[in-house]
């Protein structure tokens, strides 16, 4: 059989179709271990994630390099090819063979590799894109547009972070902060100069906040209050709120004493026929071999006045308004006694318990208190020591009309 250019031009291009098709089949592979390599990453922890996710994109963007320029070095073999194919056999076919290499050229150079070129790009785009997720995932940085979305629910407890202190992948992203669970407990962690952005009030006003964790006011959803001046706050809240039931009911006088309930560790046991001696907060107790005691000992320690107060006095009693005393009973009997004009009140005095007002939830404090250790924050008190120091309390309230 004698020479045929068709036939050869037939085999270049088939050639390089198969040898395009495998360049495809190369950037797609390594399109794909760059994805499972990130995914694997995000297993592996943090750093891998990141080096992880710059070595996929990487082997994508050198692929698609290597990729291109054997594109374009195959289009330009072929090309070649077909001009000497066409050349060769010109003088048996003459112009119609020309013609044909020239356009296999043509296709070659106009078509195919613009082609492969774009699959190229899309791949490495696709590898950057599954970077950028991996790390929102993990890092969970917080834009600006999502605290401002309606459906935000701002967490219970917030971290206020120094501006100079900003991470890498915030800055990258443009974010505001991120969020974390610690614990049981989900915290807004957030720069100081977006603080304008995060909707609520921070009390008290401070000229600085970095470096302050507040926590959600427990009757005022908008306004979070530092941690470590929590206690204190509400306790002079509670105080203020007292005093002004006073007033709208038209006391005289009025004073509150608070007494704590003491502390102790009982120690000493009866066997056979004996007597153990030992002491309960330093008074004598005897105790017979049926295992009976007696003794008497004060419960609570000295009462310590917390206010006096003397007003002019009115007749006219008003309903004050209530917050942390709505529920409590005393306070209660206290308005109703007072507002009634068929029998009235000269004085009243009653046990108001901490119990009916309790700043924090026992569970709700020892989850502050975790939540506190697993950010790597240091206090010098505890949130459930100071709850459970609360629930020994017991105020006395005076009012005289």
């Amino acid at each position: 059989m004698g020479f045929n250019p068709f036939e050869q031009i037939g085999s270049a291009a088939a050639d390089a179709g198969k040898f395009l098709q495998d360049r495809g089949n190369d950037i797609a592979k390594v399109a794909s271990e760059g994805a499972n390599a990130v995914a694997k990453g995000a297993a592996e922890g943090v750093d891998a994630v990141a080096k992880a996710a710059s070595e996929g994109a990487e082997a994508a963007a050198k692929a698609a390099t290597s990729g291109a320029n054997q594109v374009a070095e195959a289009a330009a073999k072929g090309a070649d090819a077909a001009v000497k194919i066409a050349g060769a056999g010109a003088g048996q076919f003459g112009n119609a063979v020309v013609d044909a290499g020239n356009k296999m050229a043509n296709v070659l150079q106009e078509n195919v590799a613009p082609a492969l070129q774009q699959g190229v790009s899309d791949a490495a785009e696709a590898a950057s894109h599954l970077a950028s997720s991996a790390k929102k995932s993990i890092f969970s940085p917080l834009l600006k547009e999502e605290i401002e979305a309606e459906s935000f629910v701002l967490p219970k407890m917030i971290n206020v972070i120094d501006a100079s202190e900003k991470r890498t992948v915030d800055l990258e992203f443009g974010a505001i902060g991120w969020q974390s669970k610690e614990g049981k407990i989900k915290v807004l962690h957030v720069y100081e100069d977006a603080l304008d952005i995060v909707p609520c009030d921070f009390y008290p006003s401070a000229s600085s906040k970095s470096g302050l964790v507040f926590y959600v006011d427990q009757l005022n959803p908008h306004r979070y209050i530092d941690l470590s001046k929590y206690f204190d706050i509400i306790a002079d809240e509670k105080k203020a709120e007292l005093l002004d039931i006073a007033y709208r009911l038209g006391a005289k006088h009025c004073h509150l004493e608070c007494r704590e309930e003491k502390r102790s560790i009982v120690s000493g046991k009866a066997a056979g026929k004996r007597t153990a001696k030992f002491q309960i907060d330093g008074v004598p107790v005897k105790v017979a071999n049926q295992g009976e005691a007696e003794a008497e000992f004060e419960k609570y320690g000295t009462a310590v006045t917390l206010f006096s107060q003397e007003y002019s006095g009115s007749n006219d009693p008003q309903y004050p308004e209530l917050h942390w005393y709505e529920h409590d009973p005393k306070i209660l009997q206290l308005i109703e006694a007072r507002c009634d004009r068929a029998n009235e009140l000269k004085r009243y005095s009653a046990e108001i318990s901490d119990t009916q007002s309790v700043t924090f939830d026992l569970n709700v404090a020892v989850g502050i208190d975790m939540a506190i250790k697993k950010m790597g924050l240091a206090s010098n008190f505890s949130f459930e020591g100071q709850t459970r120091q609360e629930k020994r309390r017991k105020l006395t309230f005076v009012v005289e009309f």
